[in-house]
């Protein structure tokens, strides 16, 4: 299947990717975002069409010049949720990268030109953090951004060798 353009944010060595590439999908266009420059390289190795963007806050409408993106993708920073990290949430400023997600979408809005479809993935902790405050901010804020979402909490250990709960919001 092929699509137009592909987004992947907080990319790291490109899984979504990877999986899109595994499943069929064929976007014409790859653009990735992470502040790992390890990660960035082997993006790049793995995938040598893909555009690099720089930081999440590099990324906008403007900068993408525009161009037309069918599927966001992205993990964002997941250390403020865990259950293996402080659980600050909000107050974390990896917590708060989730806005950015928002900011481009918004971007994206009101330039006319909406992204149809997101994939985002986090820790199973984004589910209870703050008594399940944090998880419907989120979900407030998609929504209210006029999509429509799906979400799953799946255990990786069908696919990986170790026993990983995530959430994914589609």
């Amino acid at each position: 299947m092929k699509i137009k353009g592909h987004l992947d944010l907080f990319s790291g060595i490109g899984g979504f990717a990877l999986g899109l590439e595994q499943a069929g999908v064929e976007p014409e266009w790859t653009g990735f975002s992470d502040i790992d420059p390890y990660a960035n390289k082997l993006f790049k190795r793995r995938f040598k069409d893909a555009e690099e963007l720089g930081t999440i806050t590099d990324v906008s409408y403007r900068s993408l010049g525009g161009k037309r993106i069918d599927l966001l993708t992205g993990g964002f920073p997941c250390q403020a949720f865990s259950i293996a990290g402080k659980r600050k949430g909000f107050d974390d400023t990896r917590g708060t990268l989730f806005f950015d997600i928002k900011r481009l979408l918004q971007d994206y809005i009101e330039n006319g030109k909406p992204i149809p479809c997101i994939l985002l993935e986090n820790v199973k902790g984004l589910l209870n953090h703050d008594n399940g405050r944090t998880f419907a901010t989120i979900y407030g804020v998609l929504s209210d951004l006029n999509y429509t979402l799906e979400c799953e909490l799946v255990n990786t250990k069908w696919w990986l060798p170790q026993n990983r709960e995530r959430i994914f919001i589609f």
